[in-house]
């Protein structure tokens, strides 16, 4: 069984991603991650058997980046057509299908003081 992944972004491609100069960036991207995940779910629909959506961080030899992949079982004609659609389907807006109660909020306390 050959995995391979299709790297999708942070989140969908007209939108701005969190930046890594912010303050926590870490959270911020793996909150905006989940979102894009959970719109991939609705627009293109659940993963079929050997394909996983999931959150990658790079390793710590780089700066930190935090992206949505895709992972697929390359034997597995499902699987790949999914991780295909997921490339050319995935949608550019975050407006464009899921209603805006759905989304969790992005907003981060700020320790006072």
């Amino acid at each position: 069984m050959a995995f391979d992944l299709i790297a999708l972004g942070t989140v969908p491609s007209g939108e701005v991603p969190a930046s890594g100069s912010e303050i926590d960036y870490a959270g911020r991207a793996f909150l905006q991650c989940r979102r894009f995940i959970d719109l991939l779910h609705h627009t293109v629909g659940s993963e079929p058997e050997g394909a996983k959506l999931r959150v990658r961080r790079s390793g710590p030899d780089f700066s930190p980046y935090i992206e949505v992949v895709v992972e697929f079982d390359d034997a597995n004609d499902a699987a790949r057509a999914y991780a295909n659609r997921c490339g050319r389907e995935a949608p550019t807006r975050w407006d464009q299908t899921v209603a805006t109660a759905s989304r969790p909020s992005l907003v981060i306390a700020r320790k006072a003081g």
